[in-house]
């Protein structure tokens, strides 16, 4: 498990990201003094006008910044200016960099919820990061007894009430990011990965032979996971600042 306070600012150049590491970036969208059109340069011709379609302006001023976040984030690593990075979909629709960048072999994965947004990155291996906030007026547990395998609902149902929303969202976000990494998304199964729950703690464990699994805690209130392909990597912790 990876604590948010080893999380520190990141670079904004030179910045090294080694084929045994992931580089994870945390940004936060709740900053209400920014302006969406602080970042609407940094943006695609695609991506503004999604944005300019939103009804709320809370959500504009979310998907900008972490639209501008991933941009800005990228051109550190593929020294590229942030406006000029060309994007591609994959077989199920995951994003990733243009053919163009293809010899510095790196991929990446997005997941926001609500006000915070996580953003992974890795060099020659498939990679997905899910995170969620966790809210108290999900009904949880009809949604594990239509996702989840039987002996994960009995484990969930076997733990304290107190820590069994806490257990849902943990084995939530791994299947989530199990399914990114692999590229099938929500077209895959959650049930590919089976999750089993450690004592008390809620601890999240999964065999799942080529990937490997990390629980993270990205801010209170949020539940968040990270798997890449093959062995576990070193993974170092960032925060985005505009």
């Amino acid at each position: 498990m990876l604590n948010p306070f080893l999380v520190r600012p990141g670079p904004s150049s030179g910045l090294v990201l080694r084929e045994s590491e992931v580089h994870i970036w945390l940004v936060q969208a709740n900053d209400e003094s920014i302006s969406p059109e602080d970042f609407e340069d940094l943006l695609s011709s695609i991506e503004r006008d999604r944005a300019s379609r939103f009804k709320f302006e809370t959500h504009r001023r979310r998907y900008v910044t972490a639209h501008a976040a991933l941009r800005s984030i990228l051109s550190i690593y593929v020294n590229s200016p942030a406006q000029e990075l060309q994007f591609e979909l994959g077989p199920y629709s995951k994003p990733k960099l243009a053919p163009i960048y293809a010899k510095k072999k790196f991929e990446f994965n997005l997941s926001h919820s609500h006000e915070v947004v996580l953003i992974a990155l890795t060099q020659g291996r498939e990679i997905g990061v899910d995170v969620e906030r966790v809210r108290e007026d999900f009904a949880f547990d009809e949604v594990a007894q239509r996702f989840f395998t039987a002996r994960e609902v009995a484990a969930i149902h076997a733990l304290p009430i107190h820590l069994q929303r806490e257990a849902f969202y943990k084995c939530w976000t791994s299947k989530e990011a199990f399914l990114k990494a692999k590229g099938t998304g929500l077209s895959g199964k959650l049930d590919e990965m089976e999750i089993t729950l450690d004592g008390q703690h809620v601890q999240i464990n999964a065999n799942v032979p080529g990937w490997s699994l990390v629980e993270l805690i990205a801010c209170d209130g949020y539940e968040a996971a990270l798997v890449s392909e093959g062995e576990p990597t070193q993974v170092h912790l960032y925060r985005w600042e505009p």
